[in-house]
C-alpha cells in the first residue's frame, strides 16, 4: 500500500442555520481496500466502503473529530 497525495478541503453544507464549512483531510492510495484492513486490524474505525466517481473512499474521524477520507488513485 502506499500513499499517492494529501490535501486539506473545505467543503459546504446547509443546516437549519444556513451553510457551514469544514476540513476535510483528503488521502489518495493506490489501494483503498488494502488500507482499510490495514487500518482495522490495528483498531482503527472506518466506514465504507463508498463508491464515488468509481473510486472506493473509506471514511474516519481523526483527533478532535477532523474527518478523515480514504481513496483509491483509481
Amino acid at each position: 500500500m502506499k500513499i499517492i497525495s494529501y490535501q486539506h478541503v473545505s467543503t459546504v453544507y446547509s443546516n437549519e442555520n444556513g451553510e457551514s464549512s469544514r476540513k476535510v483531510l483528503r488521502v489518495i492510495v493506490d489501494d483503498a481496500d488494502e488500507f482499510a484492513n490495514m487500518a482495522r486490524s490495528t483498531g482503527i474505525l472506518l466506514e465504507g466502503p463508498v463508491i464515488q466517481e468509481d473510486k472506493r473512499v473509506y471514511t474516519l474521524l481523526a483527533n478532535q473529530h477532523v474527518p478523515v477520507t480514504i481513496q483509491s488513485e483509481k
